[in-house]
């Protein structure tokens, strides 16, 4: 069995994209941690040390934004990537999470994409 190149924490509250995900990611040789919403995935951090969190804008209970704040309180010394995903055009208020650290990426994307992304990322 191979190492695993670290451990992707996935916040989206749609299925299928978490199945993607989940499949992908986990093919390109990562760990894959999911939490359906923000308020699941803080819970879930107060365990888990993500080598990079991925995580939806447009959530129920606890939106993106208001999520990233949080995780950028408790990762940010860590030094922990945030890749941002949404379907969303573009706001004035991405530049605001961008100059706070998160990488933007928009929907509809390739998951090859997202995965070389992650991989520079990481490395």
């Amino acid at each position: 069995m191979s190492t695993s190149k670290g451990t992707i924490f996935v916040m989206d509250d749609d299925l299928a994209m978490q199945t993607v995900l989940e499949y992908a990611l986990r093919n390109a040789g990562y760990d894959v941690v999911i939490a359906s919403d923000g308020q699941e995935g803080l819970r879930r951090l107060e365990t888990l040390q993500p080598s990079l969190v991925l995580s939806d804008i447009m959530m129920p209970n606890m939106d993106g934004v208001e999520t990233f704040n949080h995780l950028k309180e408790r990762l940010q010394e860590t030094g922990v990537p945030i890749i941002i995903m949404t379907a969303l055009n573009r706001k004035p208020w991405f530049a605001d999470l961008e100059a706070e650290g998160a990488v933007i990426l928009h929907k509809p994307f390739e998951v090859e994409e997202l995965i070389e992304l992650i991989n520079i990322t990481l490395e």
